[in-house]
């Protein structure tokens, strides 16, 4: 009889927490008015296309991410380590946008979060991976 590894308990609370806080986020961000995202010196400027897709996207990855929670650690292990990628590669091209002068540096503040759950994610995806 095979026995399945589900994920650990700080794991799967770490996998729902994100995943609920990127949903928030998508929430908060498509109901909200787009020019509430310029004190963080994020772009906003309408028809405000690109923020809109980004938070749907984030959204999509959250829900992904709860569903990963609830499966055994095997499933959900390659899509974990993809959304951890996502985060990280956000954080990249916000800093590389502040280094090119693109974006203001207080925009780095709007990629702490993902920083943090990013490489979090990361580490316990790799931690299960075969």
């Amino acid at each position: 009889m095979a026995t399945t590894e589900r994920w650990a308990f700080a794991e799967a609370t770490l996998l729902r927490a994100t995943g609920f806080m990127h949903v928030a986020l998508m929430v908060f961000g498509l109901v909200a008015p787009a020019s509430l995202f310029g004190a963080w010196g994020l772009p906003f400027a309408e028809p405000a296309l690109f923020l809109r897709v980004t938070l749907v996207a984030y959204g999509a990855l959250g829900v992904g991410l709860v569903r990963a929670a609830r499966r055994e650690a095997a499933a959900g292990v390659l899509f974990v380590e993809t959304t951890a990628l996502v985060k990280l590669g956000f954080v990249a091209v916000v800093m590389f946008e502040i280094a090119n002068k693109r974006l203001f540096p207080r925009s780095a503040m709007a990629s702490v979060l993902d920083l943090v759950f990013g490489v979090a994610l990361y580490r316990a995806a790799r931690r299960r991976a075969p």
